[in-house]
């Protein structure tokens, strides 16, 4: 998988709040922009649930036990350190190789490809598991949620 010109496994959870640019969207879940991770979870008066923008979340499962692996977040994250959550959750960015860009009718349609590129993408860098190992095609999708959260006040 071919990094964009700002996303590289080396860079620093500081480096990739600022380079990495998700996807933006509207209240009816189409892609019109594109914001920095950081300040697309910035909460501020003016912006007090930061700004809309698409995620995934991974949940990963044993084939043999059903098991669902769970991580702790690393201390060092900017969201969310410390804390026991799913496999893996992140955000499509703008300019990856292959595309990590689904339009609305995707979503609308569990087809999402986008979604899953970026899932494996971050499967390898959080989790050091290969695409071959968790191939988008053997991914499932579920379903929608629009929701934010801060983890700080």
């Amino acid at each position: 998988m071919a990094p964009n010109s700002t996303w590289d496994q080396s860079m620093s959870q500081d480096d990739m709040m600022e380079k990495d640019t998700v996807l933006v969207l509207d209240n009816n879940d189409n892609v019109i922009g594109s914001e920095s991770k950081r300040a697309s979870h910035e909460f501020t008066t003016s912006q007090s649930r930061g700004v809309l923008h698409r995620a995934f979340s991974v949940f990963l499962f044993d084939e043999s036990t059903s098991e669902l692996l769970l991580q702790k977040r690393a201390s060092t994250k900017i969201t969310f350190p410390n804390v026991w959550t799913n496999t893996c959750c992140s955000h499509p960015l703008h300019g990856m190789s292959p595309g990590e860009v689904d339009k609305a009718e995707d979503v609308a349609n569990g087809s999402v490809m986008g979604a899953k590129n970026a899932a494996v993408r971050k499967l390898n860098h959080e989790l050091g598991l290969p695409g071959q190992e968790v191939p988008a095609s053997k991914m499932k999708f579920l379903t929608r949620l629009h929701y934010w959260a801060a983890d700080t006040v």
